[in-house]
């Protein structure tokens, strides 16, 4: 019997201790789910075969011993298979998460289109954008919307109006109502004879006329996918569709997809025809995608006499505006200064290339534009561009010399935004002198604003205006939990 137990707890022992040798499978890798394949059945365990007779009491016999131990070795290798098993789903699933995420990101950015550029341009928080939106929602394919949207845009009668009564008819179109929408183009013609719009809305005209409405179809993603593998394709083949793709009845987002295709061909002809966009060849729409795309390309191809063509030949702020911005992003410090000082151009314009200016002029460039300006509101802004370049002297120098309120107060605030000891003094120096109450509160402002606690108590002890000592004290109170300097000031108001 005690020869049976002893063979017993072998057999049944011995699978065990070698099973719990083997380490266990590493977990998959947590950010792709992984569907982990079933583990097998686990096979049955061999037969023990019944023991034999043996003539020693502690011994036994080797073909048990034997069978145990292949036991142990079975289990083992179908664990190794399982993890194995494992291993190679998680890595196939890895492997296809990241297929897809490559295809899609040479589909996405023809595809999707999500951002939307503000086509309906109104600078410096003018109020205005149902032609931007109305745009937005025929991207989105929200027709019923893009008209309503178009509408507003009509009746306000504002400089995007003929481009609004094209998409309106395109937005028509697309939701059968054939009638309205030869009305609205009907409507352009007559309104609008000179509107670069006319073209294209002669083919779409043809289309509405040529197509039923249970033909209408929304194919936008298989254009724009088709549109996305010209890129690989041989230009001499791919241009030429492209150049299609343009003249055609098709959404701004289709047509947008084609420029972009366009200006990442190495090749003469596709610039030749993103360059005739630019200058005005198709819709203004189409004019600015095209001049965003060569103000990318610019440092390799596009000159700046091209794009001073292209600004002197128009008189649409977005179009200049956009000219501006590739000045900018190129760094073009002369053109944009020549915009800057244009007496001609509107306020708006030059207020942009004034802003375009902060971080690739020197103080002494904007300092030639401020001393010939005439305009409060543009020496506003120099100002405004003197304190992100730091210039303290060209700040200095304005409030000797400056006699604009206004500008002054701004000088006064750009002053209180650089914590130094100079400018500090200058603002108490300032302050002994200024006249004009409100530029007073302004420096009061100012080195509260700085924490300066040393010059507001300088400046408390000599000011007689109770009102203005009054918010002198109020600025020291702020600053006494933190400042001795104003927290015996306050003691001193007590005693």
């Amino acid at each position: 019997m005690k020869r049976v137990l002893t063979f017993v707890a072998i057999v049944v022992g011995l699978p065990a201790a070698v099973w719990a040798q083997v380490p266990p499978p590493p977990p998959p890798t947590p950010p792709t789910p992984v569907v982990v394949p079933p583990l097998p059945p686990m096979p049955a365990p061999a037969p023990v075969p019944m023991a034999r007779p043996v003539i020693a009491p502690t011994m036994i016999d080797p073909y048990d011993i034997e069978m145990a131990v292949r036991a142990a070795a079975d289990a083992k290798e179908i664990q190794r298979a399982t993890v194995e098993a494992t291993r190679e789903a998680v890595a196939a699933a890895q492997a296809e998460a990241r297929r897809q995420v490559e295809e899609w990101k040479m589909v996405a950015p023809m595809v999707d289109f999500r951002y939307d550029y503000n086509f309906d341009f109104h600078p410096y928080g003018q109020e205005g954008g149902s032609y931007s939106t109305g745009i937005s929602q025929v991207n989105q394919r929200q027709y019923e919307r893009a008209v309503t949207s178009f509408d507003r845009e009509i009746a306000r009668k504002g400089p995007r109006t003929d481009a609004a009564l094209y998409w309106k008819a395109y937005s028509l179109f697309k939701l059968g109502r054939r009638d309205d929408a030869i009305a609205s183009i009907a409507q352009l013609r007559k309104e609008y004879a000179q509107s670069k719009y006319l073209k294209d809305a002669a083919a779409l005209e043809v289309e509405v006329k040529g197509t039923r409405p249970e033909d209408i179809q929304d194919n936008d993603e298989l254009k724009l996918i088709a549109i996305n593998a010209m890129k690989e394709s041989d230009p001499e083949r791919a241009v030429p569709l492209l150049e299609q793709v343009l003249s055609r009845t098709n959404s701004l987002r289709v047509k947008r997809g084609a420029l972009s295709v366009l200006a990442a061909i190495n090749n003469p002809k596709a610039r030749q025809i993103l360059l005739s966009y630019a200058k005005g060849a198709g819709t203004p729409d189409l004019q600015l995608e095209a001049i965003r795309y060569l103000a990318v390309n610019r440092d390799r191809q596009t000159t700046s006499a091209e794009l001073k063509q292209i600004y002197e030949a128009t008189d649409d702020i977005a179009v200049r505006s956009a000219i501006i911005s590739a000045y900018q992003s190129s760094g073009d410090k002369t053109e944009l200064i020549r915009i800057a000082q244009s007496g001609t151009a509107p306020v708006a314009i030059r207020q942009q290339a004034i802003s375009g200016l902060t971080n690739i002029a020197a103080p002494q460039d904007l300092w030639a534009l401020y001393q010939k300006e005439t305009d409060k509101n543009l020496r506003i802004q120099m100002v405004q561009a003197f304190s992100g370049m730091g210039a303290i002297d060209q700040l200095s120098q304005i409030l000797k010399t400056e006699k604009e309120p206004e500008v002054r107060r701004q000088a006064i605030r750009s002053l209180g935004r650089m914590k130094t000891e100079k400018t500090g003094q200058m603002l108490v120096d300032l302050y002994a002198n200024e006249q004009d109450l409100e530029n007073r509160k302004a420096v009061v402002s100012a080195l509260g604003s700085q924490e300066n606690a040393e010059a507001l108590v300088a400046i408390a002890r000599k000011e007689t205006n109770l009102p203005l000592k009054t918010e002198i004290v109020r600025r020291l109170s702020d600053l006494a939990p933190r400042s001795k300097v104003a927290a015996d000031f306050m003691l001193e108001i007590l005693k």
